[in-house]
């Protein structure tokens, strides 16, 4: 995944502000990391474990954007102040991602330690997104 020393593009700039400083909470929270896929080639789950250096086999599941923002901007009657102002910022990171991007989708790689991909395709047609790790024992 590439984070050259070039300007961002728009798409990830945007994307950028909107997750920074958020962390994806699981039995080790993990920050979001904003990336675009090099060139024109289309991102498979075959490509995308090689690019994360994962084993071929590793195994790779494919789901819808509200499948992983669902748990993260539902307010409970339990939440703090706190726990209201962190879901507004997942509810508005899903927001952002759902209007700079086309087709967003969310791959997860692996088992335990999951590493979580969020991409689509910004206006100019390049594959950005957010790149975390989950970890479910």
């Amino acid at each position: 995944m590439s984070d050259e020393l070039s300007p961002p593009l728009p798409s990830l700039a945007t994307i950028m502000t909107a997750a920074d400083d958020l962390m994806v909470p699981s039995e080790q929270d993990a920050p979001l990391l904003p990336f675009h896929w090099p060139g024109d080639e289309p991102l498979t789950p075959a490509s995308l474990a090689a690019l994360l250096g994962l084993a071929p086999e590793t195994p790779v599941e494919q789901r819808e954007l509200e499948a992983f923002f669902g748990p993260l901007t539902r307010t409970r009657s339990w939440h703090s102040l706190a726990d209201h102002a962190l879901v507004e910022r997942f509810a508005h990171l899903h927001a952002t991602l759902l209007a700079t991007l086309t087709d967003p989708v969310v791959y997860r790689l692996g088992t335990i330690e999951i590493q979580v991909v969020i991409v689509g395709r910004d206006a100019s047609g390049a594959l950005v997104g957010l790149h975390t790790t989950v970890v479910e024992t």
